[in-house]
């Protein structure tokens, strides 16, 4: 067995200015605070992402190509009418075309459906319907100065959001089980 190293960066906290310090995590945070947190589902995908970006959700399920696969993160994010990533620990390291990125963040989130529920505050203290821990993977291309997105993976438990879609009728128990 062989062994490979090479250099890492690892950042422990939420956005601030030593993760802007790298390239690729600098863009991560445009991205997404203007675009994903912002829900500007209008914006071309060709601005952001390669044309082969490739979008995993967290069923597993695999969506290829820039267009389907943009779509396809909106309709993740569809059921919340705000919702807010706050990352609390990444990791970066170079590849041969650019870099990859393992991040562990928070999603908060407000349903598109009002209903009664305790709220939980982020760190600013905005009240939120609830928070997701979550684990994201990304590569990122580098051609010259652009950097663009190529591949997104998410893994989370979605199941508190969808036990409150159910509690306010934005899902139907049939919906979960395929009937």
């Amino acid at each position: 067995m062989s062994y490979s190293t090479q250099p890492t960066f690892i950042h422990t906290g939420t956005w601030d200015d030593e993760m802007r310090s790298h390239p690729a995590l600098a863009w991560m945070e445009k991205y997404t605070r203007n675009i994903i947190d912002t829900r500007s589902w209008n914006t071309p995908a060709s601005d952001w992402h390669t044309p082969d970006f490739t979008f995993q959700k967290s069923t597993g399920q695999v969506v290829e190509g820039a267009d389907a696969a943009f779509k396809s993160v909106a309709e993740v994010y569809a059921p919340f009418s705000a919702h807010c990533h706050d990352p609390a620990f990444l990791i970066c390291w170079e590849t041969s075309s650019g870099w990859g990125m393992f991040g562990i963040a928070n999603l908060w989130w407000t349903l598109a459906a009002p209903g009664d529920s305790s709220k939980v505050k982020d760190v600013d203290g905005k009240e939120w319907d609830g928070v997701t821990p979550g684990a994201f993977r990304f590569e990122y291309v580098k051609k010259g100065d652009e950097i663009k997105l190529a591949r997104t993976e998410i893994f989370s438990d979605p199941s508190q959001a969808m036990v409150l879609m159910l509690k306010r009728g934005m899902i139907k128990s049939e919906d979960l089980v395929g009937a």
